[in-house]
């Protein structure tokens, strides 16, 4: 589908359902969008709409105010059928100038695209108390068909760039083996872990300097210590009342605080509140990196020409990577180098020259960059689209000769106007740049961070 059959759609009107009307079938020609009327199977027709390739990203209405679960997956509520239209026009023609066919393909352009589309569009965290993690993403959800687990996915490209930030809607903590948000706290006995702990007033007697429970001074004649027996009259002067007020039923422990235990109620499990894992959510809006990613199709896919250069995930490229710098730190060493290759201004430059071209040209970027590297060369690729490259049995200095090649390949991708794409090498050696404690995650992180 192109631009041109979705602006044309616009001036078609909205196809009006309710629960007896059927979705046109996949490969029919569709409507601008959708009016859905209030019935028992809306919930399930928005599902259905927003999970096919083909339909996820057309206006889609109610009549009627939106459920709390459903206002995250439709379009703004409009007083009359002339409004609506006026939104999807607007929607159409944004949708008009992205590339139809990644929509289908590709589940990130799909979400950032739906942000594009509306504008001021965010996504906001839906909180339903009976779901095991209470807060989830519902138009996240719904667009990778419950594919995905949405808060992780959204954390995935907020780390990528393609989102920004918003506001902090609610921050929770989670069980740490299943992930559950159903926690339940309770005050336990620090000396035998018992809940069977109750508080009561105690008293300290001056005299002998013996604490206990209320009830053990009390006899006919008044206040008088079960240990020294001293008649105790004065609070101040014979006795007083330390903050000690807690007693354990189980083993007659007596404390000041109790010790905190956090039982999962869906897995069982007992944490300590330190153990629990936190989880912020928040809003997150579209990037300017995920607008020109949108505007240039370019996500994923292009990165993924660079998998063709002795790919690794990244897993076991770390793991590799911390015994060779578990090594570097027992003599004999065999040296190795390390290069973080970035692209700083790819997706400007494929928002110049169009998808189809910069796919072209990062293609022949990819294999001149393959011709670079030996066989028991090894790369990876980071969460911040940086292709890592691990050159074993190669000293600092043959891994900078490397470094410069790769950073001469920017005059290979210079245009006619004179743009070019920025190739920026990050290079260290070991075991010079050796610090003896850096894991191959922390290295990564300062060496990108650099």
């Amino acid at each position: 589908m192109h631009g041109e059959e979705l602006n044309a759609r616009a001036a078609i009107r909205l196809l009006r359902l309710d629960d007896d009307s059927v979705l046109p079938a996949e490969g029919e020609p569709l409507p601008a969008g959708f009016i859905l009327s209030a019935g028992k199977k809306r919930a399930e027709r928005i599902e259905a709409i927003r999970g096919r390739n083909d339909t996820a990203l057309l206006p889609l209405f109610l009549d009627g105010e939106p459920a709390a679960g459903e206002i995250e997956l439709v379009d703004a509520p409009s007083s009359s059928e002339s409004e609506m239209e006026q939104t999807a026009e607007s929607i159409l023609e944004r949708l008009g100038e992205i590339d139809q066919n990644l929509i289908r393909r590709n589940l990130d352009f799909r979400l950032l695209a739906f942000l594009f589309s509306r504008k001021n569009k965010t996504l906001r965290p839906h909180l339903d108390p009976y779901s095991p993690g209470l807060y989830s993403y519902p138009l996240a959800e719904a667009l990778s068909m419950q594919e995905l687990d949405s808060d992780r996915w959204i954390q995935d490209l907020f780390e990528k760039g393609y989102l920004t930030e918003g506001v902090l809607v609610d921050r929770i903590r989670r069980c740490p083996k299943c992930d559950g948000a159903h926690i339940n706290y309770v005050e336990t006995c620090p000396s035998c872990d018992s809940i069977d702990i109750h508080q009561v007033p105690f008293i300290h007697c001056f005299t002998c300097g013996r604490v206990a429970p209320q009830e053990k001074f009390l006899t006919d004649s008044g206040l008088q210590c079960p240990f020294c027996h001293t008649k105790l009259r004065h609070i101040g002067s014979d006795y007083d009342r330390p903050l000690e007020n807690y007693e354990c039923r189980d083993c007659s422990h007596t404390f000041n605080e109790p010790k905190i235990a956090c039982y999962c109620l869906l897995c069982g499990k007992r944490s300590t509140p330190e153990e629990l894992v936190p989880r912020s959510f928040r809003e997150y809006a579209l990037s300017d990196k995920g607008f020109m990613a949108v505007r240039s199709g370019v996500t994923e896919e292009m990165y993924m020409l660079l998998d063709t250069l002795n790919y690794m995930k990244p897993e076991p490229f770390n793991y590799i990577l911390d015994w060779m710098l578990r090594l570097a730190q027992r003599p004999p060493v065999d040296p190795f180098g390390l290069l973080v290759v970035s692209f700083p201004n790819l997706d400007e430059l494929s928002a110049t020259m169009g998808r189809h071209k910069s796919l072209q040209l990062f293609d022949a970027l990819a294999k001149r960059l393959k011709e670079l590297i030996r066989s028991t060369d090894i790369s990876t690729r980071t969460s911040r689209h940086n292709l890592v490259l691990l050159l074993p049995k190669t000293p600092k200095t043959g891994a900078g000769i490397v470094a410069s090649r790769i950073r001469d390949l920017r005059e290979f991708t210079r245009q006619p106007d004179g743009t070019v794409l920025d190739i920026a090498v990050k290079l260290a050696g070991f075991p010079d740049d050796l610090r003896r404690g850096e894991t191959a995650e922390l290295l990564l992180e300062r060496m990108q961070g650099e």
